[in-house]
């Protein structure tokens, strides 16, 4: 479990607690700021779980790569950097939402490429 979706948690915990209060008291603006709460609390578990589960695909990938490559035996690309998986698995750790958005961009310009644009008019 991720740092992001324990604070998420119980940022949503506290939102309906305040949600409660407020409701019982009728105070209207602290009813809002406890379904604020809960709506910010529940986003950022979910970021969490997005990052874990970024996280675990890289590690998965790091591993099928490293078991499919003989251990220290370069691959015998001039153009490949035996490195760049190591690397490339950091920056995803380090930075999946701009991972994510670089995997989205990518397989976007992909489709164009294959399909091309759409014809209706």
């Amino acid at each position: 479990m991720d740092e992001d979706e324990i604070k998420g948690a119980a940022k949503d915990l506290g939102g309906k607690i305040k949600d409660g209060i407020g409701g019982i008291t009728g105070d209207d603006s602290l009813q809002a700021e406890g379904k604020a709460d809960q709506f910010a609390g529940k986003a950022q578990k979910l970021y969490g779980a997005a990052k874990d589960t970024v996280n675990s695909a890289a590690d998965a990938a790091s591993e099928a790569f490293n078991a499919a490559t003989p251990p220290h035996q370069p691959t015998g690309n001039a153009y490949v950097d035996d490195n760049l998986l190591t690397r490339a698995t950091t920056l995803v750790k380090q930075q999946p939402i701009l991972a994510l958005l670089g995997t989205a961009a990518t397989g976007y310009a992909l489709a164009l490429l294959l399909h091309g644009r759409s014809r209706r008019r």
